[in-house]
């Protein structure tokens, strides 16, 4: 099962043009008189974020605690061309080895709102913020009884990170629940897009300009709490015994192909436990890789490209990654 980012992945705002000179230090001069609970932390390493424990230093981590702290940035950005993301509980990223250019952000300490909009006995329909955490969230819904729920059960994701995946799995995507989106602009305004506006597909979500998912809309219909908690478990039991839980991994590497597994093919190859450096291929589910011993970002790229060679050879199937590759390498004359 795929986990997300992104996001967490959220989008990254790319410009053609060079940032502005010593922008880390205006950005700090920016924040800090505004507002001391807005944490900002520069060439901070970002294994300290990741679901694997893996990646490279940020030019600037921030932390914002208010929604007018994100429209600063992306404003700053904006007029300083300088790129940025947003970094959720990244659990389907890999962060290069050497690190993100530009601004990181992280939504944990703002738009975390949790609202009931309407409910009944049959529906329920609530406004969740984008850094609000999604197994919070299902843990909520199953307890009322929302139906499909469990597909979503064990994603360590945000709700941001959720919605830029469409996470989920065979069984559905969250693209089911949502009613609409709203999305925080570069220059200040907020925008919401229906779900007809959206362009939901595999494991991505796209949508018309650029911005920051701030928050959504959720519809859900209900039944038995008891049913729903029973599909849950059930989910539960089968990721504990097909999965490597216990060990930091990005989830499902691969997207499955239109016709068969890529866990499957993987298995068929032998290459379930090959290893390089600290990355192993976990020889409990062929389509994750783990962080075994202090695996870098270099290993998981040599063991995809390895897998992804072997299944063209083998299977003349072009594998698609699932998660999202993010950074840059290190430079050699680091």
């Amino acid at each position: 099962m795929s986990v997300a980012l992104f996001q967490e992945f959220s989008k990254l705002s790319r410009s053609a043009q060079l940032p502005t000179e010593a922008w880390e230090q205006k950005l700090q001069e920016l924040l800090s008189p505004q507002n001391q609970s807005c944490e900002i932390k520069i060439q901070e390493p970002l294994k300290r974020y990741s679901w694997t424990k893996i990646g490279g230093k940020a030019d600037a981590l921030i932390t914002p605690t208010q929604g007018e702290d994100l429209k600063r940035v992306l404003k700053f950005a904006q007029e300083n061309h300088v790129p940025w993301m947003v970094l959720g509980f990244g659990s389907n990223v890999l962060i290069k080895d050497g690190g993100i250019r530009g601004i990181v952000m992280r939504l944990q300490k703002v738009c975390q709102q949790f609202e009931v909009l309407s409910e009944d006995e049959s529906t329920c329909t609530v406004k969740v913020g984008a850094g609000y955490s999604l197994p919070k969230l299902v843990e909520w819904a199953k307890e009322k009884g929302c139906q499909d729920i469990e597909v979503l059960y064990g994603i360590p994701a945000t709700l941001g990170g959720a919605l830029w995946m469409n996470a989920g799995t065979r069984s559905g995507e969250i693209e089911k629940f949502v009613q609409s989106i709203t999305v925080l602009r570069p220059e200040g305004q907020a925008k919401a897009y229906p779900k007809e506006k959206l362009d939901f597909s595999y494991r991505q979500l796209k949508f018309s300009g650029k911005g920051l998912i701030t928050e959504c809309i959720l519809h859900f219909n209900k039944t038995d709490p008891q049913t729903v908690r029973e599909k849950v478990q059930g989910y539960q039991l089968k990721r504990q015994s097909t999965q490597p839980l216990d060990q930091p991994s990005l989830g499902s590497v691969f997207k499955n192909p239109p016709k068969g597994f890529a866990a499957q093919m993987i298995d068929e190859l032998g290459l379930k436990g090959v290893r390089v450096g600290g990355a192993r291929i976990s020889e409990k589910h062929a389509n994750f890789i783990v962080n075994e011993n202090k695996a870098s970002a270099k290993d998981v790229l040599t063991l995809i490209s390895l897998i992804k060679d072997k299944v063209k050879e083998h299977f003349d199937v072009r594998l698609e990654l699932e998660i999202k590759v993010v950074g840059e390498d290190v430079k050699s004359d680091q």
